[in-house]
């Protein structure tokens, strides 16, 4: 028996190292540099970006809260003053109250009650503000008359007198009673009734 060993294991077959170039290497590395390089000036730029956008939002945050408070004080200016709407309220109340004076007025002038209608105007004109009348008794045979009414001021007797004698048809006119007093409910203790007359104690009858 004949045994033939044969080599396999030849130069050729055996592996080789490769050994890597100083250039290769430092081609790998410029590469790799420049790689990270691009990242970061991505990474730069993109947070760039960012920032950018987020102050355009800022700015636009801070555009709508400066219009928001405009606006609001825009509103807030056209809303009406409560007292100029209450000082409103009363002049029309009074200008109200005259008017129904004068008609009542002219209602009388109708029926033939001439000497009573030039007085009745002259109340009606000469009502302050905060001073109502609530009755009003004129006689002719003999001459008297008597008023009623509130007031909120009690000062405004007087001086609503004083004007009414500046009237012609109240020329000469002298009132001999004079009455104030509050009322006994506590509801309107804010006013103040008045009653006066020129005839003496005409002011405390009914």
């Amino acid at each position: 028996m004949i045994n033939q060993q044969v080599n396999l294991y030849t130069p050729e077959l055996r592996p080789t190292r490769q050994r890597l170039h100083a250039g290769t290497a430092g081609a790998l590395v410029g590469i790799v540099l420049v790689i990270l390089v691009a990242v970061m000036a991505y990474g730069r730029w993109h947070n760039q970006t960012l920032e950018q956008q987020l102050e355009r939002l800022e700015q636009q945050n801070r555009n709508l809260e400066t219009a928001v408070a405009s606006m609001a004080n825009q509103v807030q200016a056209r809303q009406p003053d409560p007292e100029l709407e209450a000082s409103l309220a009363r002049i029309t109340e009074t200008i109200a109250r005259r008017q129904r004076l004068l008609e009542r007025v002219e209602g009388l002038a109708t029926h033939n009650h001439g000497g009573f209608s030039g007085r009745l105007s002259a109340l009606a004109r000469q009502v302050p503000e905060d001073l109502w009348l609530t009755a009003v008794r004129l006689q002719s045979l003999p001459s008297a008359m008597r008023l009623e009414g509130r007031t909120r001021a009690a000062e405004l007797v007087p001086s609503y007198l004083a004007r009414l004698g500046d009237e012609p048809a109240f020329v000469g006119e002298t009132f001999g009673d004079f009455r104030l007093q509050r009322p006994d409910d506590e509801a309107d203790h804010q006013w103040v009734e008045f009653r006066v007359a020129t005839q003496p104690g005409e002011a405390s009858g009914r």
